[in-house]
């Protein structure tokens, strides 16, 4: 009988620790992305863990991006790819926030963007963005200030890439 138990004692725990790590391991922020903003801007981001499995760092590389955003800032002639971070809300859901500079063709800044939203999962590989991007001057503070050119709202979508065999 003890046997049976102990058995019994194992046989669970070696389920329930696959069931878990299975589920851990199926869907997340973490690996590449590719992503289409309403606008028009499509980026590769790479989601990477952090101190632990609800937060982490993200990096967005542009693919297609107007440095004027449309011809307001007619200066910019390149922004920096965006550097972020993210935190897991559910099982879902995850917050983010990331920043990027615009320059004009002698390297001074135009513009500072500060883009916060949620990111959702719809399945393990397509991700649904709401996001607030906030436009600051360069000398102001992006943490605290109120964005001296405003605060747009949009929508996203981003895939994960496959593995190709």
């Amino acid at each position: 009988m003890a046997r049976r138990c102990a058995l019994f004692v194992v046989v669970a725990l070696v389920l329930g620790s696959g069931v878990a790590l299975a589920q851990s391991n199926n869907c997340g922020r973490v690996g590449t992305w590719f992503g289409q903003g309403d606008s028009g801007i499509t980026w590769i981001a790479s989601d990477n863990p952090g101190t632990s499995a609800t937060v982490g760092q993200v990096a967005l590389e542009w693919v297609l991006m107007d440095p004027t955003l449309g011809g307001f800032f007619p200066d910019a002639v390149r922004v920096t790819n965006a550097r972020g971070v993210w935190e897991k809300v559910n099982q879902n859901k995850y917050k983010y926030t990331w920043v990027a500079y615009a320059f004009d063709g002698e390297g001074q800044p135009v513009f500072v963007a500060r883009a916060s939203g949620d990111a959702t999962m719809a399945g393990c590989d397509t991700v649904h963005i709401t996001y607030a991007l906030a436009l600051f001057s360069p000398g102001q503070k992006i943490w605290s200030d109120t964005p001296e050119y405003g605060t747009f709202p949009g929508t996203a979508l981003e895939t994960r890439m496959p593995m190709v065999k």
